[in-house]
């Protein structure tokens, strides 16, 4: 019998809940055979009280899931060493996160990872995921079983997930914008975008068309295209977009697939008519354009302290039963010019 009660317990030997309750805390006035009636049934039933119950969960392990998607292999690096910064934190032997690397973008393996997870027996899950109904209903389905949720990077905001880690997107969008504003003037700009079901992709641009409006220039016009992070789609597309937009002046990469960008406008710019560039995540190759004066800015989006404090929140609630202050958390949004570089 599950968290059995006193009251259960005094019905199955026949005598009152008092009675029950001094058998338990050691107090006398208890006849010997009825006593000795209701210590068998408590071992019986298994009964623990609210101490022990606390007792034995403090000292049990506990295990987080964390569904990592397949995306890049700086954005899996990162997020690997906030996980590991997050645990020497923690310090607790007890704790321990078990990591699930997607390798397709694809609903069924998010849920087939869940899962598994499910099998291993998780006590809660970090999770970057689509915006899409099929995730909200799981998450819904595991807040219901009593697993708790925290969405990192991209957020599902329909859902019951109890909290969300991530950067500022919409804000990132402006700072974009404002970096990139003063290049267009009577121009055009080009923002290249993944998979709009990922809030962290839709929600950027959103903020980046948004600064531009208020900005005010009726003469600048603003292309979105969406590349769903895939080499020759983006280089396809900057390559289209440098052929018949001869106002092309800038574009804001708010995708992963930077190189592609950037090979294409070193094969079709023109010297004449340099083309100004921010981009997101200070990635290996960002990091290499930045240095070499290809890109204007980097805004990154701190991966690694967006997955560490994701971890964190779930700890806290776990094993201190600390509920999170704010179902919304922002890491800080970092504007990484050349001259900043080591």
């Amino acid at each position: 019998m599950a968290k059995v009660t006193l009251q259960e317990i005094a019905a199955r030997c026949g005598v009152s809940r008092g009675t029950v309750d001094r058998v338990v805390n050691g107090r006398a006035g208890v006849a010997p055979a009825v006593a000795e009636r209701v210590r068998q049934a408590l071992e019986e039933t298994g009964y623990r009280t609210p101490a022990q119950r606390r007792q034995a969960a403090a000292a049990a392990p506990v295990t987080v899931g964390f569904i990592m998607p397949n995306w890049n292999d700086y954005y899996k690096r990162k997020t690997r060493e906030g996980v590991r910064a997050a645990l020497r934190q923690i310090g607790d032997r007890r704790f321990r996160v078990q990591i699930e690397e997607l390798r397709s973008r694809s609903i069924a393996d998010y849920c087939a990872a869940i899962r598994k997870l499910e099998d291993a027996g998780m006590s809660g899950l970090v999770l970057n995921a689509a915006d899409v109904p099929a995730m909200q209903v799981e998450i819904d389905r595991l807040d219901r079983a009593g697993i708790p949720v925290v969405t990192s990077n991209s957020d599902v905001p329909g859902s019951r997930r109890i909290c969300h880690v991530g950067q500022d997107l919409v804000r990132s969008g402006r700072v974009a914008a404002g970096l990139l504003a003063p290049a267009v003037r009577d121009g055009s700009v080009l923002v290249i975008c993944g998979n709009r079901e990922f809030s962290a992709h839709f929600q950027r641009v959103e903020g980046f068309l948004n600064r531009m409006h208020e900005l005010g220039d009726p003469a600048s016009e603003v292309r979105v295209l969406e590349c769903i992070e895939r080499y020759d789609l983006t280089y396809d597309g900057v390559t289209d977009a440098l052929r018949r937009d001869k106002r092309l002046r800038a574009i804001y990469m708010a995708n992963e697939s930077v190189p592609g960008c950037m090979e294409a406008l070193a094969a079709h710019g023109r010297p004449d008519r340099p083309i100004h560039v921010v981009c997101n995540d200070l990635t290996p190759a960002a990091r290499q354009y930045l240095a070499e004066g290809k890109i204007d800015f980097v805004v990154d989006s701190d991966f690694s302290g967006q997955a560490g404090r994701s971890v964190l929140v779930l700890y806290d609630l776990l094993c201190r039963g600390r509920q999170p202050e704010k179902t919304i958390e922002y890491v800080q949004t970092s504007v990484i010019p050349r001259e900043l570089l080591c």
